[in-house]
């Protein structure tokens, strides 16, 4: 089954809006917060289905960027998008995460562009906003914390570099590397770094990655740099596809110490 289709989340359409809402779980927690890769999901997904609706063509995530609040996980949140732009070859959207009682949890910013469907790609599915409580609701929950389910090998936790597989229960329909699971990865890699460089642990609060190309064969793995001295540094990430050695997303994080 699908990694990202179990993180907890479901979906609402009233009014002619959607809206996704997500229960943090045990698995989908750092140190008693919120992973921001699971955040960049809701985002992504929000954002990509109000969007994506032309069957013949692809709408891929060139960007994304996620600011979140290092606070206990509540215990729900929702996710509302506005669109802020649209043009007929790319779009950006805002989405707005807050907790139940309306208390901010995060914000993203979220770009894409439409690429033609070529004769040779899968079939693509188009989800109609009014479907996605259909869709999302009822596809099951993580048995594992989340790193483990999606197969994160460490190669050097000093250095920050992390590997994955491109298994088909990390790939979206179009057959690449998802772009949470892509998250997910530089989150690792960042996280990993910063705690075993400083003993003391952490969790990212900033994303942002740039989408270069596809990660279709695998192993991806990460090359990661910290960008000044302490465990607030920025620090940047590239994933590389080690099948033909090529930077398929540059990433920049920062992480926040945590009790």
């Amino acid at each position: 089954m699908s990694v990202p289709g179990r993180l907890g989340v479901m979906a609402r359409f009233d009014g002619g809006n959607l809206t996704l809402e997500l229960t943090p779980m045990p698995a989908t927690l750092h140190n008693g917060v919120i992973r921001a890769s699971v955040l960049s999901f809701v985002i992504d997904a929000v954002a990509g289905i109000l969007l994506d609706q032309d069957p013949e063509a692809w709408t891929f995530t060139s960007d994304m960027s996620v600011r979140m609040r290092p606070t206990p996980a509540p215990g729900r949140i929702e996710a509302a998008n506005t669109i802020l732009r649209r043009g007929r070859r790319s779009a950006t959207c805002r989405v707005e995460l807050t907790a139940e009682d309306s208390t901010p949890i995060a914000t993203g910013a979220i770009g894409f562009v439409n690429v033609p469907r070529k004769e040779s790609d899968p079939p693509k599915p188009v989800v109609l906003p009014e479907q996605a409580p259909d869709i999302f609701n009822g596809l099951g929950t993580l048995d594992q914390p989340l790193r483990d389910e999606a197969g994160i090998e460490v190669i050097d936790a000093a250095e920050g570099i992390v590997q994955v597989d491109v298994t088909p229960a990390l790939r979206n329909p179009a057959g690449t590397l998802q772009g949470a699971m892509v998250a997910l990865v530089a989150e690792s890699a960042a996280e990993d770094l910063v705690t075993t460089r400083y003993g003391s642990p952490v969790v990212v609060t900033d994303l942002d990655l740039r989408y270069l190309g596809p990660a279709t064969v695998g192993p991806v793995r990460t090359r990661t740099r910290l960008l000044g001295d302490g465990p607030d540094a920025p620090i940047e990430v590239e994933l590389i596809d080690l099948s033909e050695d090529r930077i398929t997303t540059l990433v920049y994080a920062r992480t926040v110490a945590v009790s």
